[in-house]
């Protein structure tokens, strides 16, 4: 398989003062009008790599906001081929444009292929290790059409933001025209497949200089990339600096960022009347990543920023009543879910324990009524009280719910939004002063309910909606505060945290296993996936660890975190670092947030909120490297 020809993690930590002179001496002549000094020796890397018979090489000038421009070349030995490059880069209609003095502002990527492979393009998958993988930022694909050839390089899927082999041949049908024949990216997709173009598969080295120094890339993410408790601080606390920074004026959060086109659109949700989409809960995510922040520094900013992001939380929260008290819920994008109540009170009563803030005590026992409310006779929590297709947008009562069939219940169901609930409940339960002792009993057995529900009920009532690799981490985190109470400490219930974290492991990707480095602790549904780096999953696979430590289960909770550690290094390929973002259009914009995937250059709340509280609670360890 072409990919085996990537370079293992050892090979990035040699020497390559010799690649940082050239490309220094790249700059050096691109400022001027000279040519590269005859005399200065090519390095070993490159030149051992090189054969004129397939060595392409691109030099690639980033700039900030400015668009890039490249070129790329092949000719008989190593040095004419760069000379080539510069002379035709020199030429660029938009060369000028560009400061090749300032090596902050200006970045250089030199990329030469150094393997070739037969491909058949109908064949070609992300979901199996084999000679038909595309394997995003390692692969590139050479094409020819209509007498001409064209290069994708295996950096280009992040400099383009490409994961998966639609997203691909979309971008390589806006090269060949076919994109002019359809607005479907399945159907573009399609047509590359179906066209007589001649596909080779590729691999390559890459460095990128900037900054006065020059790193190899890996995947096109600059390497090697350290990992110790410093970094790890650092990392979270920029993070969540990241979502102080982008808060918008109403306490709202910047929901998703494109840094390659430089946009604000959600591209998962084009067709919402808002293209600045936004989502309740995950907004309530971002609330508490900031009270994490709290916790680990004591800075009152993270405090404040996360009043002012409740008061956002607040506007959306409407009356009712539930027992003939005062209860709300949270109402936005035309629904109200279980799950936006339940963050949303996971949230204020993080920040009920850290502040002396009595504020929203009204409103915080309010969502506990309204959770309580949701509550069937057989323990399932109805996940919406208003849904637009359901009761002509009226409340669901529970007399409604009975009243409907299988299908439209489980339309209903959410997998995850009890968990969220139940851990919302969990944090009130323990830490809210003065509960009514009434208000107590019935949250303590509802809750009761609602679990043995979850562990015993919804795997057969819901078997189908059951994943390969767990991801109720929500759930994980309930279980882990509900255990804290003595007649909540049921043996099922600790099963079934342990049960879904060692699904998570046995879903990991290892050294054995990994292919590549920075799959290493990041996970998959069936073997030979893309990497997931999922940090919601990894707060699960915590919550697991605090539950074995707190039980003195002491071997279960070493064995997570050994895996715990390797996922966490494995999230960091996914950080976006000063030297990470040469691709991007306002680097500032970006930096020191969290990417959607290794080459997916989406940032979106949650990726952010998910890996810093993941990393939050790693961090408080304090025994950890």
């Amino acid at each position: 398989m072409l990919e085996s020809l990537a370079k293992p993690e050892s090979w990035y930590h040699q020497d390559f003062s010799s690649v940082h002179q050239l490309m220094q001496a790249i700059r050096e002549d691109l400022k001027g009008q000279g040519k590269l000094p005859t005399d200065l020796p090519l390095p070993d890397c490159l030149v051992q790599e090189f054969d004129p018979a397939i060595s392409q090489i691109y030099i690639t000038l980033f700039q900030i906001g400015t668009k890039k421009i490249r070129w790329g070349s092949r000719r008989k030995t190593l040095r004419l081929t760069l000379a080539r490059v510069l002379e035709r880069l020199r030429a660029h209609k938009r060369f000028a444009e560009f400061d090749l003095a300032d090596s902050k502002k200006c970045r250089i990527l030199l990329e030469m292929v150094i393997g070739e492979d037969t491909c058949n393009i109908r064949n070609l998958t992300i979901y199996h290790f084999s000679r038909d993988r595309f394997e995003a930022g390692i692969t590139g694909l050479k094409y020819r059409y209509q007498k001409t050839t064209r290069f994708f390089m295996p950096t280009d899927a992040v400099t383009q933001s490409i994961l998966t082999v639609n997203q691909l041949l979309n971008f390589l049908s806006k090269q060949t025209g076919h994109a002019k024949l359809t607005n479907s990216i399945k159907e573009r997709a399609h047509l590359m497949r179906r066209e007589p173009i001649e596909y080779t598969k590729l691999i390559s080295i890459a460095f990128i200089n900037g900054q006065d120094k020059t790193l190899p890339l890996h995947r096109g993410y600059p390497v090697p990339m350290n990992f110790n408790r410093q970094i790890l601080y650092q990392s979270t606390i920029k993070s969540i600096d990241w979502l102080v920074e982008n808060m918008n004026t109403d306490g709202s959060f910047l929901y998703f960022y494109d840094g390659i086109k430089d946009t604000k659109v959600d591209l998962d949700h084009p067709n919402m009347k808002d293209p600045l989409y936004n989502n309740i809960l995950r907004h309530c995510g971002g609330t508490i990543t900031l009270l994490r922040g709290y916790e680990l520094t004591g800075e009152i900013k993270y405090l404040s920023a996360a009043k002012i992001s409740i008061e956002f939380f607040l506007s959306t929260l409407h009356e009712h009543q539930y027992q003939g008290e005062y209860a709300c819920y949270p109402f936005f994008n035309n629904k109200s879910k279980l799950g936006g109540a339940g963050i949303g009170l996971v949230a204020m009563m993080h920040y009920y324990r850290h502040s002396d803030d009595h504020t929203y005590d009204q409103q915080i026992t309010g969502l506990v009524r309204h959770l309580l409310s949701r509550v069937a006779k057989d323990g399932e929590m109805i996940g919406y009280y208003l849904h637009p297709k359901f009761n002509q947008g009226k409340p669901l009562t529970l007399e409604y719910i009975e009243t409907l069939c299988e299908a439209d219940k489980k339309a209903l169901f959410s997998f995850y939004y009890p968990g969220e609930a139940l851990l919302g409940l969990a944090l009130y339960y323990r830490y809210f002063e003065n509960i009514d002792a009434t208000m107590k009993a019935d949250i303590q057995q509802k809750s009761l309910k609602a679990l043995d529900f979850l562990i015993y009920e919804r795997p057969r009532r819901y078997a189908e909606l059951f994943l390969s690799l767990p991801a109720d981490a929500w759930l994980m985190q309930a279980i882990e505060e509900w255990v804290k109470e003595r007649v909540f400490q049921k043996q099922a219930y600790i099963d079934f945290v342990y049960h879904d974290a060692d699904q998570m492991i046995a879903h990991s990707y290892t050294e054995k296993d990994g292919h590549w480095f920075d799959y290493i602790g990041g996970f998959y549904y069936q073997y030979g996936d893309s990497v997931y780096h999922d940090g919601s999953r990894c707060e699960g696979l915590i919550a697991a660890y605090y539950l074995a430590q707190y039980l003195g289960d002491k071997s279960r909770a070493d064995f997570y975190m050994k895996n715990l550690l390797k996922s966490a290094k494995g999230l960091m390929f996914t950080r976006h670092t000063e030297d990470s973002l040469y691709a991007h259009r306002y680097p500032c914009k970006s930096l020191n947030s969290f990417r959607f995937k290794l080459t997916r250059q989406w940032v979106r709340v949650d990726s952010v909120q998910h890996t810093a509280c993941f990393f939050a609670r790693l961090y408080m360890l304090p025994y950890l490297f």
